[in-house]
């Protein structure tokens, strides 16, 4: 199961970033770790980004990048 395939308010822990090390670094540093537990906030209409929520904040990304990142459930 990936970040793109929640529905809303589902609690995930990540289980695998993607293995572009760029697009890791990126997502490192807007808090997307492993074993860190993330929740679907909102889907934006017309396959716009996706907002999750972790550590306390809402962070967006792109559905492309939500596909990448592998999730467990809790």
């Amino acid at each position: 199961m990936t970040l793109a395939d929640l529905s809303k308010n589902q609690i995930v822990k990540i289980s695998a970033l993607p293995c572009d090390e760029i697009l890791t670094a990126q997502l490192l540093e807007q808090g997307f770790s492993l074993s860190t537990e993330v929740a679907l906030a909102h889907r934006a209409p017309f396959k716009g980004p996706l907002a999750f929520k972790l550590h306390n904040t809402k962070i967006s990304i792109q559905r492309s990048v939500a596909a990448q990142i592998q999730v467990a459930n809790v």
